[in-house]
C-alpha cells in the first residue's frame, strides 16, 4: 500500500514544521530520488545520522513539477520536461526499472573519442556495482546471462559482429516503496518533504548549512558536517550554476555546465523472415519472478575498427492491443504483490473484457516464460548510441527565475556527426548479422544527410554530463571521492559527473557510485 509519508514519524514535511534549532546531521542528503535514498540507505547502515532534504512531496504535483519548465536552445529535447519527477522515490517513480552495467571500455581513455576516459577503471567499481545489485532488489537474480538463457532451455545467442546481452528490471520499480522500512522507521534517517535547496552558505571551503525554502515561501536552514546533492543530471548543474553562486570555487572552471549528454536514439522498421527464431532470441524474458530483455550491440574490437562510440539496439513491439496489454500487465503486478486496495472497478472490468488476451499473457509468461507478441505486432529497431563529450552541448541559465528565485535551465543540446556515423555503422552490421532472421526495412541510412538523419533522432531521458569527475581541478568539477574541487565537504552523486556515457541506462552506474561515496563518507 502506498505510505501516507507526512504520517509516518520519520517522515517530514516542511510546510508543516520546521527542523529543531539544535539539529545536526552527519551527512545532508539533497534530493531523495534513486541516489539520494540508496546513499541514506547505506549511510545509516556505517551508522550516520543521515537527513534527506526532497523538494517534492509524497506525490508528483504539478506546482512543483514547474520548477523544472526549462528553455530548449539547441536540438529538441523531451527528457527535460518529461524525464524529471520531483517527489520522494524522484524519476524511480515513472521509470521501468532497468538495470545494466557500463562496459569496461566506457571507462577507458579511448584515441577515436575526444575528452573520452574515467579517472576511475570498471574493474574498481565492480564490488559496488554488485552491492547496488542487492539494494535495486535483484539480489536473488541470475546475474550471468548464460544462466538465464540455460533456464530457457536455449543457447546464448551468436551473431558475427554483434554481442548479445541482457538487461535485468527490477521487480519494484519505485524505490520510496522498495526501501520504505528504512526511510520510515531507521532511528538515523530523517527525510523532509517540501525542502527545496536554494542555495549553500559556505564559509571559506566549507559547506556549514543548506537554505531550504518551501514553494509559498517558508524558509529554513539545515545543518550537517557533509552535504550531498543527489539532484539529478540537469538540475546538479543548474543548482551550482546560480549566479549567486559566482564567487564559489566550482564556478572558476568553465567546464561546469558543459558536456552535457544523453543517449542518441534512431529507430527504424524490421522485415522478419523468421519470426519463431527471432522471437526466441529477442523475446523479453521471465525467470523465477525476475524480466531480461535480450539485446545487440556492437563488439570491442567493430568500435576500435570502425572508430565508433558504443552502441547497442533493442527490439522494439507495437500493435493495436499494446496499451491494453500494458494496462493489464499493471493490474495484474498489483494483484501478485498483494496491493489489491489499489485495484479499481475499472481495472478489474478491464480484465474481465480482454480476458482471452489475459489468458495468452499469461500462457506466454508462465509457461513459455516469455512476453507475449500479439501476431499483428510491428517489430522495430531501436539503436541506442552514446554521445560524445562535446563542450558546446551545455546545460545554461535562462534569464527568467521559477517561484523559488532559482534561474530556470536553459539547455542546448548537440548530436555531433560521431553520433550519425556511429548510428550508420551499427544499422550496416545490424543489417548484416541479422541476414536470416530479418533485415532492416530502410536501407537507405547510409545514403541519407547528417541533418536529415538528426531531425529523426531523439533522447533518452537520460541526463549525464555538466560536472564531470576528474583527477585535477582544472579538468573537472568533482575529485575521484564526488567532492567538489576546492570544497572540504561538499560532494555530488548524480549522472552529472560521468565524463562519458557508455550506451547504457545510467541509474545503475549511478548507484554504484553512490554506494562507493556511503563506504568513503562512512569510513571517515
Amino acid at each position: 500500500m502506498p505510505l501516507s509519508w507526512s504520517r509516518q514519524h520519520m517522515i517530514r514535511d516542511l510546510i508543516e514544521s520546521t527542523p529543531a534549532p539544535g539539529d545536526r546531521a552527519d551527512v545532508c542528503i539533497v534530493g531523495a530520488g534513486a541516489a539520494g535514498i540508496l546513499l541514506a540507505v547505506e549511510l545509516a547502515r556505517h551508522g550516520r545520522r543521515v537527513v534527506m532534504l526532497e523538494g517534492g512531496g509524497e506525490d508528483i504535483e504539478q506546482a512543483s513539477q514547474d520548477t523544472y519548465r526549462s528553455e530548449i536552445a539547441g536540438l529538441r529535447h523531451h527528457g527535460i520536461h518529461d524525464g524529471r519527477f520531483r517527489a520522494i522515490g524522484g524519476s524511480t517513480t515513472r521509470w521501468g526499472g532497468q538495470i545494466l552495467e557500463f562496459d569496461a571500455i566506457d571507462f577507458e581513455q579511448r584515441p577515436w573519442v575526444e575528452g573520452s576516459g574515467w579517472p576511475i577503471s570498471k574493474r574498481e567499481l565492480a564490488p559496488y556495482y554488485q552491492r547496488a545489485i542487492e539494494l535495486e532488489g535483484l539480489a536473488s537474480a541470475s546475474l550471468e546471462d548464460a544462466t538465464v538463457w540455460r533456464e530457457l532451455g536455449l543457447a546464448q545467442p551468436v551473431f558475427s559482429n554483434l554481442d548479445t546481452f541482457l538487461t535485468r528490471w527490477c521487480p519494484e520499480t519505485n524505490f520510496s516503496n522498495l526501501h520504505a522500512s528504512t526511510l520510515r522507521n531507521h532511528p538515523l534517517v530523517t527525510v523532509w518533504l517540501h525542502a527545496n535547496a536554494v542555495s549553500p552558505i559556505v564559509e571559506g571551503t566549507h559547506v556549514r548549512s543548506v537554505r531550504c525554502r518551501t514553494l509559498e515561501g517558508k524558509e529554513t536552514t539545515f545543518r550537517a558536517d557533509r552535504f550531498v546533492w543527489c539532484m539529478g543530471g540537469i538540475e546538479s548543474s543548474r543548482f551550482f550554476l546560480q549566479p549567486e553562486l559566482a564567487q564559489m570555487p566550482w564556478q572558476r572552471n568553465a567546464l561546469l555546465g558543459r558536456h552535457f549528454q544523453d543517449h542518441v536514439v534512431w529507430h527504424t522498421w524490421l522485415d522478419v523472415t523468421n519470426r519463431r527464431k527471432f522471437l526466441d532470441v529477442f523475446g523479453n524474458v521471465f525467470s523465477r519472478g525476475y524480466k531480461y530483455q535480450p539485446k545487440i550491440r556492437l563488439s570491442r574490437s567493430l568500435q576500435q575498427r570502425y572508430r565508433t562510440l558504443n552502441v547497442a539496439a533493442q527490439i522494439s513491439f507495437e500493435s493495436e492491443s499494446g496499451e491494453i496489454q500494458t494496462q493489464i500487465k499493471t493490474t495484474a503486478k498489483k494483484l501478485l504483490r498483494g496491493r489489491v486496495g489499489d485495484v479499481t472497478g475499472g481495472e478489474i472490468g478491464r480484465l474481465v473484457r480482454h480476458a482471452p488476451l489475459l489468458a495468452r499473457q499469461s500462457w506466454s509468461y508462465a509457461v513459455a516464460r516469455r512476453a507475449y507478441v500479439p501476431p499483428d505486432a510491428r517489430i522495430g529497431l531501436q539503436i541506442q548510441c552514446e554521445q560524445s563529450p562535446r563542450a558546446d552541448s551545455a546545460i545554461r541559465l535562462s534569464d527568467s527565475r521559477d517561484c523559488l528565485g532559482l534561474c530556470r535551465t536553459r539547455l542546448d543540446w548537440r548530436i555531433s556527426d560521431h553520433e550519425v556515423d556511429t548510428i550508420r555503422a551499427f544499422a550496416k552490421v545490424a543489417q548484416d548479422s541479422l541476414a536470416g532472421i530479418a533485415r532492416v526495412s530502410d536501407p537507405s541510412l547510409s545514403e541519407a544527410p547528417d541533418d536529415s538523419i538528426r531531425a529523426t533522432c531523439d533522447d533518452m531521458n537520460h541526463h549525464m554530463g555538466g560536472m564531470r569527475m576528474s583527477a585535477s581541478a582544472s579538468d573537472g568539477i568533482v575529485d575521484l571521492d564526488l567532492k567538489l574541487h576546492g570544497m572540504d565537504n561538499g560532494y555530488v552523486c548524480s549522472g552529472a559527473v560521468f565524463p562519458t556515457s557508455s550506451f547504457s541506462n545510467p541509474t545503475h552506474t549511478v548507484l554504484a557510485l553512490a554506494v562507493r561515496l556511503a563506504e568513503h563518507i562512512g569510513r571517515r
